[in-house]
């Protein structure tokens, strides 16, 4: 559906260095990296609203044009949403979602209207004005604006930046859905990769300028080679064993009787949700987390038990 071939963007320095990416029809990807990486400029080549310096952006296995050579910047069936809703702030929900779709017929519009006011749980508030309606909510109808046209392709700019824990899942389940309703192909970008692993089918991380290939969310959180990495996507234990550095997630322990185990003192437990996070200090005096579905004041001893997903 989307493929980037060699795509570079610089302005002061390099930006993109050589970026290239396949996303398939109805995929759900998710660009993660520090705030400046690049990853909003990314999205607004694939866009079509800004021009790389090289390389080829296609869609649909067809190569787009330059932006400089559109009249109107923007690739067709391509829809971006960022941060700014750019909403119809004095009309109504209904009223914002039917002017985007007046060029259909009068039934198909009524249709289109109510499937998206559905679709993204607005029914209860479609005659409400759209400034008195929550942050959630605009979010929400500016996607089911984007989207009402329907584009092959939906792009998100920092989606989940300003949401509560609630919402964020709320909106997660909308984006789910859009792909099972409508084969949507799904990019989005933020700076918390934790917030996209259980919505994305894979992800790619873009660093220092450099893309890199796409990966299963399981393996991202598994597999790290430092502690910045690994704690773009959660949390990681950091403790000193042998006189190595080890790093290992919340989950990735066992409760040991060896006196091979790693000594620990237990410090408090504070319940979550169906889950405990359990803190306690290591001989070091290092604060590590253990997730477990009970209080593990008891524990003296573990053994890291290392995932392989």
């Amino acid at each position: 559906m989307i493929a980037l071939k060699n795509i570079e963007l610089s302005y002061a320095k390099p930006i993109i260095k050589r970026a290239n990416l396949n996303v398939k029809k109805g995929e759900i990807l998710g660009l993660v990296g520090k705030s400046g990486a690049g990853k909003s400029s990314l999205l607004k080549i694939i866009a079509g609203l800004i021009d790389p310096d090289k390389g080829e952006v296609s869609l649909a296995d067809k190569i787009q044009p330059r932006v400089h050579q559109l009249l109107i910047p923007g690739f067709k069936h391509v829809a971006m949403v960022n941060q700014d809703f750019k909403l119809d702030v004095y009309h109504t929900v209904e009223e914002n979602l039917r002017e985007v779709v007046l060029h259909l017929p009068d039934q198909k519009r009524d249709k289109r209207v109510q499937q998206l006011l559905r679709l993204f749980d607005l029914k209860s508030i479609s005659s409400t004005k759209a400034h008195l309606i929550s942050g959630g909510e605009q979010q929400r109808l500016a996607i089911a604006r984007a989207i009402a046209d329907q584009p092959a392709v939906l792009l998100l700019d920092e989606p989940f930046g300003h949401l509560d824990a609630n919402l964020r899942a709320r909106l997660t389940t909308h984006l789910i859905r859009l792909r099972e309703e409508e084969q949507t192909t799904i990019v989005l970008v933020s700076h918390e990769g934790q917030d996209v692993l259980g919505l994305c089918d894979s992800i790619c991380i873009l660093k220092n300028g450099t893309l890199s290939k796409k990966y299963k969310p399981e393996f991202l959180y598994y597999h790290y080679s430092n502690v910045q990495q690994a704690r773009l996507f959660g949390p990681v234990n950091v403790i000193q064993q042998n006189e190595k550095t080890v790093l290992f997630r919340p989950d990735e322990y066992r409760i040991s009787s060896s006196e091979n185990g790693i000594p620990v003192e237990f410090m408090r437990s504070i319940f979550v949700g169906g889950l405990y996070h359990n803190y306690f200090k290591t001989e070091q005096g290092t604060t590590i987390v253990l997730y477990q579905f009970e209080r593990l004041n008891d524990a003296t001893r573990i053994e890291i038990n290392k995932k392989t997903s």
